[in-house]
């Protein structure tokens, strides 16, 4: 069933129409929702993290309950809400590299990134949402107080990714509608936009009105991340390298890991202490995230790994890993 604002629902999601009757449904205290929405700002800690590209990232993590609320909005109301196919960020069963798979039989790629993503969404677009779904005024501000901080989508928050999501339902649809005319295949994951093509005319005849369509929408560019790939260069989208109509981490990648696996257990094979627990734990997540994306870049790692354990007699290896799913 499609809603007014072209919202997609799979099912209708629970009706309530006051807090009463939203604490019966959510089997929490009215007193405590009240508190939780009224006064949501203070209901985060917020911190800073450092970005790859430099600067920093702001995160708003929401308290227990409040966390624990929004986990009930986003598996009661907001996965009730039809996604596009071509948004391939916080999505069930998808990753980076369902979102690189589109554009494999590409050779030019053209890859956008929408600045302060989550902070640009503010209170009303939210609002919106809860108000295309059916819910009276009332319950939209609560629904709203209570996925928001600071009148804007915090990232850090259970509900945040999907709702962007929801928001950006115009944006994809209005790209897509306009770039398929050209020949040209979009994808967005959060706030990464990628456009590929068999040649790079059909990515220049898109390039300024797509820009159009993303500040119409409300979203600014980050031009300073625009960048423009083709066959002469490495052509990595969203963490993934493309090569030979095939997808993975990539031989730099490979090479780096590989380096630093030699390093911990050939060339500081010492006693645990924190700095080789630290880098140990580090390994162990890259191999756990290329297991998902690259199974022929994890098989070949630990071919390498297991190698060097069996060579150098390594009894107690700090490095963690399975080799299934």
């Amino acid at each position: 069933m499609t809603t007014s604002r072209n919202i997609f629902l799979s099912s209708m999601p629970p009706k309530f129409d006051d807090l009463n009757s939203f604490a019966e449904k959510i089997r929490l205290s009215t007193g405590l929702i009240y508190k939780l929405y009224k006064y949501s700002d203070k209901h985060y800690k917020i911190f800073s993290i450092p970005k790859k590209s430099g600067g920093h990232r702001i995160i708003r993590a929401p308290s227990k309950p409040l966390k624990a609320i929004q986990a009930w909005i986003l598996r009661n109301i907001l996965s009730h809400v039809g996604i596009i196919d071509h948004a391939t960020g916080f999505r069930n069963g998808t990753n980076i590299l369902d979102n690189a798979a589109f554009h494999i039989d590409n050779r030019y790629f053209l890859i956008y990134d929408l600045e302060d993503f989550f902070p640009s969404i503010g209170y009303g677009r939210i609002y919106n949402i809860f108000k295309a779904i059916g819910y009276n005024s009332y319950i939209c501000h609560v629904l709203t107080s209570l996925c928001s901080c600071e009148k804007v989508l915090p990232q850090g928050g259970v509900t945040s990714p999907i709702l962007s999501n929801i928001i950006c339902h115009r944006l994809d649809k209005r790209i897509i509608g306009f770039v398929g005319r050209h020949e040209v295949t979009y994808t967005r994951y959060a706030d990464d936009l990628t456009f590929s093509a068999t040649s790079p005319k059909y990515l220049q005849r898109i390039f300024n009105f797509v820009i159009k369509i993303i500040e119409d929408e409300g979203f600014t560019l980050n031009k300073s991340k625009t960048r423009f790939m083709g066959p002469k260069k490495r052509r990595k989208i969203t963490g993934i390298v493309m090569s030979d109509n095939s997808l993975g981490i990539g031989k730099y990648r490979k090479r780096r890991l590989r380096a630093e696996i030699h390093n911990l257990l050939v060339k500081s094979p010492g006693p645990k202490n924190d700095e080789t627990i630290k880098k140990a734990a580090y390994i162990s997540g890259w191999l756990a995230f290329i297991r998902s994306i690259d199974q022929d870049g994890f098989d070949q790692l630990i071919q390498y790994l297991e190698k060097l354990i069996k060579k150098n007699k390594i009894k107690n290896s700090p490095i963690r890993y399975s080799k299934y799913q």
